[in-house]
């Protein structure tokens, strides 16, 4: 099987990977929907927000006209299932930098139908496009499908520590 952008055979059927532009901002906004849908099937508004926090997002930087920050759109026939969000890190020496994985999602009825394989090849095949030393990710401990699927691809579990801070538009900065 050949992974890039374009079209893929998996084993249940054909995936099609797109680079999201503006062309692509309703299917996109309706597989963000979906996916708010399914990570917060408690909250019956999960749905409604999430074009709202899209546009948002989009109006204060359009990251769909970037060229340091890529959303890659698996397709199975005409609908969109699986999503993959990439940004580039750039580093000031000969690795010129990495692409960083910060999203992979494949709606649950999509996955196990190899969504997942084509959406992290072809980000592979985007990092070598771009002559990049490769790509970093972070991913929780007990997700293990997404952790098998990493090690599958090549992978390597590193003994980094994450780090995060949360910051609030209307705190004060200290």
């Amino acid at each position: 099987m050949k992974y890039r952008l374009g079209v893929t055979e998996s084993r249940d059927s054909e995936i099609t990977i797109v680079r999201a532009t503006a062309e692509h901002r309703a299917a996109l906004e309706a597989l963000v929907a979906r996916i708010e849908a399914e990570d917060r099937p408690e909250d019956p508004e999960a749905t409604d927000r999430a074009p709202r926090g899209m546009a948002e997002s989009l109006s204060r930087y359009d990251a769909l006209a970037s060229d340091s920050v890529w959303f890659l759109l698996a397709y199975t026939v005409d609908q969109a299932v699986g999503l993959v969000v990439l940004t580039r890190v750039p580093k000031l020496d000969r690795r010129v930098g990495f692409l960083y994985l910060d999203e992979l999602h494949v709606l649950a009825e999509h996955r196990r139908r190899g969504i997942g394989t084509a959406l992290t090849r072809s980000a592979v095949g985007l990092t070598r496009g771009l002559g990049l030393a490769g790509i970093r990710l972070l991913t929780r401990p007990n997700n293990e499908a997404a952790r098998a699927l990493y090690e599958s691809l090549g992978f390597r579990q590193s003994e980094t520590l994450l780090y995060q801070l949360s910051v609030e538009r209307d705190e004060p900065s200290f």
